[in-house]
């Protein structure tokens, strides 16, 4: 099964916090309807392990006493070839445990499943209770990582050749040159690794320059870009 639209338009709600995000993963406005949802659009940006996101995927009919009623669930999310695709739908956690003891909700999420069980995709819910949403520190590094995107070669070589286990960011640069000014060179190279995942940190921790590179990952441009479009089999640097 593929999906490459939205099959609902998100209308203005003055109860909760609409709007669009941009997404490069998309190339276009990708609509929330919620700050739970908003966040983890973030996260699904993110996250190399998901390269597209589509909202309001796709409408599933259902009965309930005799009535015939419609749901749109809120996001498909495309994942590397051998891994299944997800259908998501995010609820605060409080408001998704009043849902299920509704018999007509309970029908609607039954046939939502029964739907796509032969369709090899997953269907899961996303609550604030996700230790990524859970976290300040960890929402804060991920708007952040976002708007490094270009990796510099000559650059991405030298912070290779300089590297060592638990080195902190500042530590590295002073390596490469004590003057503040040229460290500038190094620093929007080593935003885009850590956002790539090419070089790790503690994402619970706020990022700062004194944060440690905890390791360095092999890295192939060639096969990150063949990931994005889905031609890795298992996906890369996930």
């Amino acid at each position: 099964m593929f999906i490459n639209k939205s099959s609902r338009k998100i209308p203005k709600n003055y109860r909760n916090i609409t709007g669009k995000i941009s997404s490069m993963k998309t190339n276009k406005l990708i609509s929330f309807e919620s700050k739970l949802e908003r966040d983890f659009l973030y996260l699904f940006e993110y996250e190399n392990f998901i390269l597209n996101i589509i909202e309001q995927p796709i409408k599933i009919n259902y009965v309930f006493e005799n009535k015939e009623y419609s749901y749109t669930p809120d996001f498909y999310l495309e994942t590397p070839i051998n891994h299944k695709n997800i259908i998501v739908e995010v609820k605060y956690y409080d408001e998704l445990k009043k849902l299920l003891s509704n018999k007509k909700e309970n029908a609607k999420y039954k046939a939502t499943i029964k739907y796509l069980n032969n369709k090899d995709i997953d269907f899961i819910f996303l609550t604030n209770r996700c230790t990524y949403i859970k976290s300040d520190e960890y929402k804060f590094n991920i708007n952040f990582l976002l708007n490094y995107n270009v990796i510099d070669k000559k650059n991405f070589q030298i912070i290779v050749d300089l590297y060592v286990p638990q080195i902190t960011i500042q530590e590295l640069l002073n390596l490469y040159t004590k003057e503040k000014f040229k460290q500038l060179e190094l620093i929007n190279t080593i935003w885009c690794m850590i956002r790539r995942k090419i070089l790790t940190v503690d994402m619970y921790e706020k990022l700062t320059l004194n944060s440690r590179l905890l390791q360095l990952k092999n890295y192939d441009e060639k096969v990150y870009q063949a990931h994005l479009q889905g031609r890795v089999s298992g996906g890369y640097l996930l």
